[in-house]
This record gives structure tokens, sequence and C-alpha cells, in this order.
């Protein structure tokens, strides 16, 4: 158990501290007790059974029901009554900061905490999309293989990039002692380009294509450059990488190559 927690004041004043007070004093205590109860992390997405918040704080399973859905409408967490998850979407930032280092000792915390999290949470991809790169979550096979399956039609390519499909087998992942899948180097770039590539409204059955040329110029070009060419084509806009060969000449020069 934790020994403390930070609330900023920003919880009270912040627009979404301004909504939580809108929703009603309940709405601002549940809102507080997802942040503070006895189980929560600072990773901001943990198991939390319905009955212990009704029991903490007093109120009736209905009463919780409702305030959670109030809390939810304000965007300050998701609650999953069926595999009994909750995710503070905001939490892990302003709990750990904006970006672990790579030394720091908090990394091995958050990986041992997104490690543990069931295959049952519906948030378990959400979460590595929006936090995978700035707390180095180690992508986890479950993860990758539920982000493709969500967002990829395996018989549907982008036009421009007219090659065989790829199996989800043939991407490159390397099993590590703990049982975890740790995929190319630029996996949480490749799955953070992919989710906001979804969230623009694009053709989901073109992200496989996405994915496969992404990974076929990493496997030529490395990490650095892939990672470059990515920024280059998010910066465009271009989620669909119809100017590859742009980007890639981008990257290149930047790398002075």
């Amino acid at each position: 158990m934790r020994k403390f927690v930070m609330v900023a004041p920003a919880f009270w004043i912040g627009q979404t501290g301004r909504d939580l007070r809108n929703a009603g004093i309940a709405a601002q205590l549940l809102a507080l007790y997802l942040l503070s109860n006895p189980v929560a992390n600072y990773t901001g997405l943990y198991r939390l059974p319905i009955i212990y918040i009704a029991n903490d704080l007093g109120l009736g399973l209905d009463q919780v029901r409702a305030t959670l859905a109030a809390v939810e409408q304000t965007g300050f967490a998701k609650y999953d009554e069926a595999s009994e998850y909750v995710w503070i979407i905001e939490g892990a930032r302003h709990q750990l900061g904006e970006e672990l280092k790579e030394q720091d000792l908090k990394v091995k915390y958050v990986n041992k905490e997104f490690a543990t999290i069931s295959k049952s949470c519906p948030f378990l991809v959400d979460y590595f999309a929006k936090y995978g790169t700035a707390l180095r979550l180690t992508p986890r096979k479950d993860v990758m293989c539920t982000l493709a399956t969500s967002l990829v039609s395996a018989t549907e390519l982008v036009p421009a990039m007219a090659q065989a499909p790829v199996e989800l087998a043939e991407l490159p992942y390397g099993e590590t002692s703990e049982g975890i899948f740790a995929p190319v180097e630029i996996a949480g770039e490749l799955t953070t380009f992919l989710a906001e590539r979804e969230s623009r409204g694009a053709r989901t059955g073109g992200a496989k294509g996405v994915a496969a040329w992404v990974l076929k110029f990493d496997a030529k070009h490395g990490a650095w450059l892939t990672k470059e060419l990515l920024r280059a084509a998010a910066s465009a806009g271009d989620y669909d990488i119809v100017n590859g060969a742009r980007y890639e000449q981008k990257a290149l020069e930047k790398a002075d190559i």
C-alpha cells in the first residue's frame, strides 16, 4: 500500500475538477477515492471491485454505478464493472511525471504493474498507446496482437502499398524470461501512430499495410530512421504513409546519409 498520493490543486480548480464539481459532491468524493484508496497505484490502472467502493464510501451499488458514470462523463476516469478495472486517464502523468528516464527506478515498478494487468481489462491497449513511450513500458504480446486485430484486416491493404499481407506470426517478437514479448524497438511509436490513425477515422483495413511497410523500413534502416519517418508522416497528417518515399528522404537527409 502506498504511503501517500499526490493531489494537485488543479484537481479542484482545473477544467476536469470543475466538471467534477458540477457533477456533484459524490463525483468529487469518488474521484478523490479513486486516487487515494488502499489498492490504488501510481500507474492509474488497477483492479477495484465495485463492492470495495460501496463499502469504503458507504454507498449502495446503484449509487456507485451512477456516480462512476458521472465521473466518466468528465473524462477523469473509466470503469469496467465486468473486469473490475478502473483507469484514471491522466493518473500516471500526474503521479509519475511526463516521462520516465531510462535509468529511473520507477521504470521497473510500472512495468511490473503493467505485466500483471489481466487480459480482460478493456483499457489495456489504450493505456499502452498513451503511456508506452513515456513510461518505457515493455510491450506485451497480447497487447500488440489485440491492437493488430482491432485495427487490422488481414485482406485489405493501403492501395499505395500493394504488397502481400503480413501474418501476425511474422512480426518480429522476442520472448523474455518473464513471458512478455518485446517486439522491435519501434513498437511503442508504431502503436501510438496506429492508434492516432484510428482516432482520425482512417480505414481500419489499411492499418496492416502501414504496419508492414514500417516494419520493412525498420528492418532496412533501423529504429532511429524509422522513428524520424513516423514523426514526419504524423507531422504531415499522413497516417496512411501515402508519401512514404518523401518521408524516407527527409529521414535520410536528417541523418545526413
